[in-house]
């Protein structure tokens, strides 16, 4: 999805409140992006909980296949998995 507007800050502060950890993946730069906005929008309703956010790292990225791209920075299918049941391990 190329935009998130409009975006639904009231679903996401419901979402969160019941939930102990919250996890965005978004295939942009973190810095500014979806976890950004989640992160910013949990901040101004007052809503504390852990966050990761899965994407880009705020620098130049390369150019290349998407599937070796998104092996390198964590973000094929497997990482993702990866990085959220640790979550859920770490959690346990």
């Amino acid at each position: 999805v190329p935009t998130i507007k409009p975006f639904d800050a009231r679903a996401v502060v419901a979402f969160a409140a019941g939930v102990e950890h919250l996890v965005t993946a978004e295939n942009h730069v973190v810095s500014g992006g979806l976890g950004s906005l989640v992160a910013e929008t949990l901040f101004n309703a007052g809503v504390a909980r852990p966050l990761t956010r899965i994407g880009l790292p705020d620098r130049f990225i390369e150019c290349g296949a998407v599937p070796t791209l998104q092996a390198r920075y964590g973000l094929s299918l497997e990482a993702v998995i990866g990085t959220v049941g640790s979550l859920v391990k770490g959690a346990s």
